[in-house]
């Protein structure tokens, strides 16, 4: 039971790592491109939003991954 409880929390720290990635490196290189004048000035506000909820995914999965729950599910197993 405890090693299970400890692969679904490596699941969620993957899971934590993957939605870092997915949404922030779009995020960073919008605000690149800004910085560098090959975007518009407004794609610091799609730049922020990806960025929120990236944050706020990736703390949920960090949270769950401390407490050993799988990434899809709401409770341990």
């Amino acid at each position: 039971m405890a090693f299970r409880n400890a692969l679904d929390g490596a699941a969620s720290f993957c899971a934590a790592l993957v939605t870092f990635a997915v949404c922030g490196l779009p995020a960073w290189f919008t605000v690149v491109a800004v910085r560098a004048d090959l975007a518009p000035v407004w794609a610091y506000g799609a730049a922020a939003v990806l960025a929120a909820i990236g944050g706020v995914l990736t703390l949920a999965f960090l949270r769950k991954g401390l407490a050993g729950v799988a990434p899809t599910r709401q409770r341990r197993r």
